[in-house]
């Protein structure tokens, strides 16, 4: 039985990209109706509460549409020859250096106007050290294993704490880096403007 027409319009609308499964949806109402009881029809606002609580927790790989996402031309390598350096006299290579032609614009590409929804799959911070994120991972570890809270926003710059004492420290924040998935797509991003939402070791992966 296909979700009530309703629910499926609302969806549509506001997760447009990548297309959510038909099949997915129906059986996501069906369960959603059978577990809280409740119907589109008489609990429009909470049933669809649920709907998109179940969206945004499901894996897209189960919930999306193939090839519904995002563009695969624009994450492509494509395969390209090198192109040869021109030769001089006596058949060697020239060290002139072959330029692109000027005037040439450069392309760009977008996901385009529609919204697009994305998973986190990975996430790494590039600003800093590999040793000192591995060195904060470890002490993580070892103070969590000690049932610590993680240390407060508010005192990440208040000078080194003793190393054997004090909170759960929080990892450094420069830029991250992301493998993202519209749940058959992978793709890499660098995050350009700072997204206080998204922290290492804090932020799930799934996160849509």
């Amino acid at each position: 039985m296909p979700a009530p027409e309703r629910v499926a319009k609302w969806v549509s609308q506001n997760y447009p990209r990548p297309v959510v499964d038909a099949e997915w949806l129906s059986d996501c109402c069906d369960w959603i109706s059978s577990t809280y009881n409740i119907s589109p029809s008489n609990d429009f606002h909470d049933f669809i509460t649920y709907v998109e609580a179940q969206l945004l927790q499901s894996n897209l790989e189960d919930s999306m549409v193939p090839g519904t996402g995002l563009d695969a031309g624009l994450v492509r390598i494509e395969e390209r020859p090198v192109p040869r350096r021109p030769r001089g006299r006596g058949g060697k290579p020239s060290s002139r250096v072959t330029r692109k032609p000027k005037g040439e614009p450069r392309q760009r590409h977008t996901t385009g106007p529609v919204p697009l929804l994305v998973e986190i799959r990975s996430i790494t911070e590039i600003a800093h050290s590999a040793f000192s994120l591995l060195n904060i991972h470890q002490t993580r570890l070892d103070r969590a294993d000690l049932g610590l809270a993680v240390e407060p926003q508010g005192r990440q710059d208040q000078g080194q704490q003793d190393e054997d004492q004090g909170p759960i420290p929080r990892f450094p924040r420069g830029m991250l880096r992301f493998e993202l998935s519209d749940g058959h797509t992978l793709f890499q991003a660098i995050e350009f403007r700072t997204m206080p939402d998204v922290v290492l070791g804090d932020t799930p992966l799934g996160f849509k």
